[in-house]
Formats: C-alpha cells, sequence, structure tokens
C-alpha cells in the first residue's frame, strides 16, 4: 500500500496489518511540520506506533521505549549494539485529530530521527507543551507488508 492510499483510507478503529503483525488503530494525527510539510502518525495497540513519509513513500512501525539519552543529541549515537545516524530533526503540530485523545489538536512535538542501514529506526521526541519525552524504537517497514482491513 502507497502512502497517498494509507492516507485516504486509514481511521481510527480499523485493523493494521504491518509485516504479519495485526494491531488496532487508537488515534490518526496529521502532523504539519514547520516547512509547510506533513506526515501521518497512528497511534495502535501495545505502545506502537506507524508513521508515514510521503517523500520516501515508506512506513515506520516503532514502539514506544525509555533511553537515557539526553540533549543535545550527537549525530551519531549507539543504541542496541548499532551506530545510528541522525538523519532528520523537526517540530511538527498535530493539525488534525481522529480516534482517542492521546495527543490533542494544536499539541506540538519535536523530534530527531536516527537510522542504521538495515532500517532499524530511532526517534527522540520531547511534547512541546510538557516537555514529556517520546522516545520509539522500530524499523522501516516494506509498503506491501501494510495492509487495513
Amino acid at each position: 500500500m502507497t502512502v497517498a492510499e494509507f492516507r485516504s483510507r486509514v481511521e481510527p478503529g480499523m485493523k493494521l496489518s504491518v509485516d504479519g503483525k495485526d494491531f488496532v488503530i487508537k488515534e490518526v494525527i496529521k502532523f504539519r511540520l514547520d516547512d509547510g510539510s506533513f506526515y501521518f502518525k497512528c497511534f495502535l495497540n501495545d505502545g506502537y506506533v506507524i508513521a508515514d513519509d510521503l517523500s520516501e513513500n515508506t512506513f515506520l512501525l516503532v514502539k514506544e521505549i525509555k533511553t537515557l539519552f539526553q540533549p543535545p543529541f550527537s549525530s551519531g549515537l549507539d543504541f542496541t549494539g548499532k551506530k545510528f545516524r541522525l538523519i532528520f530533526t523537526a517540530h511538527a503540530t498535530a493539525e488534525e485529530i481522529h480516534g482517542e485523545d492521546i495527543f490533542k489538536q494544536g499539541d506540538s512535538e519535536r523530534f530527531w530521527d536516527y537510522q542504521v542501514v538495515d532500517g532499524s529506526y530511532l526517534s527522540l521526541g520531547f511534547a512541546d507543551s510538557t516537555k514529556e519525552r517520546f522516545d520509539f524504537y522500530g524499523k522501516i517497514v516494506a509498503n506491501d507488508t501494510i495492509k487495513l482491513a
């Protein structure tokens, strides 16, 4: 499934299969980046999140974790025995919310995303209003493994 197809169909309460693992979508959020582009982030059951990247036509499946990393974050991090490199840092605001109230419209976050060549993904972030940490670890998943029902 392409990112565009996913965005046109995704709704809270839907079942989502990613790489053979089944989830239920609890909340769908459209985040607007400061540069004007946007991405969708869906909170799933069991602490998982799926996010899309239209420019790369890819998806990230990550799970919330706790890390000991503290800002300022460096351009490279060692985590789980892997050397992650910084690929993106940004600030985004929740523009549209559907489903549970995990994020509210107007809430914003700042994040630093890291990747390893094997597709492993680490995202370190903060909610602007509360300074609560939102760290996630997971992987880039192939579009052909994404199914909505």
